[in-house]
């Protein structure tokens, strides 16, 4: 004979089953609108940033603008160049891509700053203003990526995609919030991290004696001189406005147009540091210190490599945040020993009656550059 045990309720137990069954098949769905909310706010966040970021442009641009622009063609301009799309040639056939990509990336430099001079003077707040515009696209353009996948996820419950999306966002908020520093920095014309190699340069310059400056190549300076009876010859983007230069064609205007032949040739830039590195750490190495789509980079290896000098290359740690906006002290002190090593080095391996070939890699934004006599 069956005995019910005492509050035992059959229904009950029917229901806490269901109720379990259908959290276990909810649970996806809850997790995924938790997920989506984080976007969501994200996006909400980033939003909020780029506003402002697109304000401040534009309040720079009406500060230095012509007397005879009108406000509505600024806005107009700075829509058109944050929605600008730079196309990457067709890589079927590698042979001559390198060739391919400088025309692209020049033609996308001068058409930037063509449309800032259109309705700006001067010709450093025209480099700086194009350097900020330029920022303002990128962080569109994240907007954008995010804002495409998390409707993607929406639309198809796509899970995992949101998932990974979730996972992003601590380091698209580190960068779009570095992203934001630096449009302001280049609208204020200051040195940033990223200035470090220029200014080593310029550091190394300022100990030479009777300078010779060469204009040869746009936007970028290329001095010679004496060091204790070494022949420098020193390359560096055109300062202070904000530009990063054309270093391989200076090289190639040291190697053909002054028919120098240096023992070295040297290299100064930013490096990306590892979380267990600190700021301000210097490394030195083998090859060409220099980052970016990798085109001068090429071009000056190709150059070493045909007339047989050797690449010697100083790297100033420090985080992306660091190099992308206002110099620090940390990265200022590291400037000081960078430039105490290379002399150095020149004066250990370079003999009196040699050269070496200086290049100070990076932007030069908020760099002063004496103008060229030559």
């Amino acid at each position: 004979m069956y005995i019910q045990a005492p509050g035992y309720d059959p229904m009950w137990y029917l229901l806490s089953l269901l109720i379990w069954f259908a959290l276990i098949f909810m649970l996806q769905d809850l997790q995924m609108w938790r997920y989506l909310s984080q976007v969501s706010g994200f996006l909400s966040y980033l939003g909020q940033l780029l506003n402002a970021a697109s304000a401040n442009v534009l309040s720079a641009l009406e500060k230095a603008k012509r007397r005879d622009t009108a406000k509505s063609e600024l806005e107009a301009t700075l829509k058109k160049m944050v929605d600008f799309a730079v196309i990457e040639p067709t890589a079927l056939d590698p042979n001559g891509i390198v060739p391919k990509y400088k025309h692209i990336l020049n033609t996308y430099v001068e058409t930037y700053e063509h449309e800032i001079r259109r309705v700006v003077d001067d010709g450093i707040t025209v480099k700086n203003l194009a350097t900020a515009v330029e920022a303002l696209r990128y962080m569109n353009l994240i907007y954008k990526v995010v804002d495409h996948y998390y409707k993607t996820a929406k639309k198809y419950k796509a899970f995992y995609l949101v998932i990974q999306l979730t996972m992003l966002l601590p380091l698209l908020k580190e960068l779009t919030d570095t992203v934001n520093e630096a449009v302001n920095s280049f609208i204020k014309g200051v040195p940033i991290g990223d200035s470090a190699g220029p200014l080593v340069a310029y550091n190394v310059l300022s100990q030479c004696q009777a300078p010779t400056y060469h204009s040869a190549v746009k936007d970028t300076v290329v001095a010679e001189c004496d060091y204790q009876g070494r022949r420098l010859y020193i390359i560096k983007a055109e300062g202070p406005g904000s530009t990063v230069g054309r270093l391989d064609e200076a090289v190639e205007y040291v190697f053909n147009k002054l028919n120098a032949k240096p023992k070295y040739i040297v290299t100064v830039d930013a490096a990306l540091r590892l979380e267990g590195e600190k700021t301000g750490e210097v490394a030195e190495g083998i090859g060409v210190a220099m980052g970016g789509v990798g085109v001068e980079k090429f071009n000056i290896e190709s150059y070493a490599a045909k007339y047989g000098v050797p690449l010697y290359a100083f790297l100033i740690k420090m985080r992306q945040a660091e190099a992308l906006t206002t110099m620090t002290s940390d990265i200022y002190t590291a400037v000081q020993n960078t430039t105490k090593r290379v002399l150095e080095f020149i004066n250990t391996n370079v003999q009196p009656g040699e050269s070496v070939l200086l290049i100070g890699v990076g932007n030069t934004v908020g760099v002063a550059q004496p103008h060229a006599t030559a």
